[in-house]
């Protein structure tokens, strides 16, 4: 017998022995009382269009929060912060762009054009206050990838010009199909900087070119969100050397396009055809012709709320120690008339939440188990890292961190762990023995688990901030959609049966960590031998 088959045994007898000791004997009662029909009630309330994507901060957002919080006080979790609160209030800088001193200039031998925010143009996501000049260049999708049959940039000189990309939606059997290269894709601008561009201007898409010349509507100012006082940086980025300059990326209209590379509009549309049809648009330089780029920021402090609640443990020694139940109640702005409801990302795994707390109530494991519903996922984690830094009981008594993010599609019978074998494997034995008769029974896939994975999943939601904390963790995730951070993530494509099964999982998980006599032991990395934060230290790579 193998050693990872005698974990998952021994895990498994742990499970009996805990679910022995619920309220009535009755184990089946906890698991049971998780029923789809009272999910609906939430998933549709809380992944309403009217909620405008609950982005951070906004007052759409502090409404959720408050029937997150209001909610949690019905089925009976405690407060847990100063003062009797379920909010932990995270402090916020909010960037905008500032319309009235951004924008772009061409100027030719023969002629001065000017661009405006935001009838012409609108800055990137990742935007800064900055400058950049320089001579147009052309770099069609402005992609490098030899190794997929495509490349823009052989034998360009970027240095110091500006890189005109025009973007487009590749066939979904095109080798390069966003559904299977979002990174890749995504890092365009990235790669253009590397090879010495100095700024990137996208010329949008021709559907969106269309969709807000149907609406009358000009672009969106896009907004950045900060949260203050805490520590997400990369090991090594914290050790002296000075910040990046700000790198300028501009989104811009087809009209502004066309003047900018001195063509007609009809030539632009020629040329969107083309790399819709999985075409190469051929690159080309313009000396002479230059661009000056703008982008001028404004500032402001707000906040934003992560929910808290505890349930006590049922054991007067082990209550002091913890352990997490995460989700993320945040999603995304509206853009450009469009609303992101996100109702898999992430409301289903704040229902899902509900419904475990609810469960629990029942028959409560040894230890205590705090929920927290985070906000600023979206937002590179910032509301766990803030919950994680700042956390009102002491971190070295957190057994483990379970983080459900997106259980509501794909196939009925499968499931990702991400993270749950990176620092103990008593968390991935538990996994794996809950899951097994008379379990839900899913094929679990750890295919995302490696920090090394192209897609990075690894860093991408609520359980990475306690790995690096020590605290061992996992997201329980059902993949991604193609409706992923779309307007199409709505609440009529949940499959209520398939919550019903991962929350099952989860609180049967809960049950197991939170009735085992000690934490889970730290036996995955050398480095990582006890809680704390002297582990941010740490790469994970």
């Amino acid at each position: 017998m193998n050693h990872r088959r005698l974990a998952i045994l021994f895990a498994a007898s742990g499970l009996v022995l805990a679910l022995a000791g619920c309220a009535g004997n009755d184990a089946g009662r906890v698991l049971d009382s998780i029923r789809a029909e009272d999910m609906a009630f939430h998933q549709k309330f809380l992944s309403a269009p009217e909620f405008l994507g609950r982005p951070t901060p906004s007052a759409e957002q502090d409404i959720a929060s408050r029937y997150i919080a209001l909610t949690a006080e019905r089925i009976g979790l405690a407060p847990l912060l100063p003062g009797g609160s379920y909010f932990q209030e995270v402090p916020v800088e909010v960037l905008t762009v500032a319309p009235e001193a951004s924008g772009l200039r061409l100027t030719t031998a023969s002629a001065e054009r000017t661009f405006a925010f935001p009838a012409d143009a609108t800055a990137g996501r990742w935007f800064e206050t900055g400058r950049a000049s320089g001579e147009i260049v052309f770099v069609g999708y402005g992609l490098a990838a030899p190794e997929l049959g495509w490349d823009d940039l052989a034998g360009l000189d970027l240095g110091g010009r500006i890189a005109v990309v025009l973007e487009a939606i590749l066939p979904d059997n095109h080798p390069l199909r966003p559904a299977d290269n979002r990174r890749l894709l995504g890092g365009r601008a990235a790669a253009l900087r590397g090879r010495g561009a100095a700024a990137v201007v996208t010329i949008i898409d021709e559907a969106r070119e269309k969709s807000l010349a149907d609406q009358g509507l000009a672009f969106d100012l896009p907004r950045r969100t900060r949260v203050l006082d805490i520590d997400n940086a990369a090991p090594g980025a914290r050790a002296g050397g000075s910040a990046p300059a700000p790198f300028v990326q501009v989104e811009v209209r087809h009209g502004a396009g066309a003047a900018i590379l001195g063509c007609p509009p009809e030539d632009l549309l020629r040329m969107s055809g083309e790399l819709r049809g999985g075409k190469r648009v051929a690159p080309r330089l313009f000396p002479g012709r230059r661009l000056e780029i703008g982008v001028a920021v404004t500032k402001r402090r707000d906040r934003a709320f992560n929910v808290v609640g505890v349930l006590e443990g049922s054991d007067p020694v082990l209550k002091g120690e913890y352990l997490t139940v995460t989700s993320h109640h945040d999603h995304l702005a509206v853009r450009e008339g469009r609303v992101f409801p996100g109702a898999d990302d992430d409301i289903s795994g704040v229902v899902g939440m509900i419904e475990i707390a609810r469960a629990l109530r029942l028959a409560p494991p040894k230890r205590s188990v705090i929920f927290v519903w985070n906000t600023a996922e979206e937002l590179m984690l910032l509301g766990s890292y803030y919950f994680v830094q700042h956390c009102p009981v002491p971190v070295e008594r957190i057994s483990a961190n379970l983080n459900l993010d997106m259980i509501s599609r794909n196939a009925a019978d499968h499931l990702y762990l991400v993270g749950s074998n990176s620092l103990s494997s008593e968390l991935d034995a538990s996994i794996r023995a809950m899951n097994e008769a008379p379990g839900p029974g899913f094929r679990l896939d750890d295919a995302y688990e490696s920090p090394g994975h192209p897609d990075r999943f690894f860093f991408r939601s609520d359980q990475y901030p306690y790995i690096r904390y020590g605290i061992p963790g996992v997201w329980f995730f059902c993949g991604t959609t193609g409706d992923y951070h779309g307007a199409g993530d709505v609440e009529a494509r949940t499959d209520y049966a398939k919550m019903v099964k991962v929350c099952r999982l989860v609180c049967r998980v809960a049950l197991d960590i939170g009735g085992k006599p000690a934490l889970l032991k730290l036996d995955r990395r050398p480095e990582v031998a006890s809680r704390g934060p002297r582990n941010m230290a740490v790469a994970w790579q």
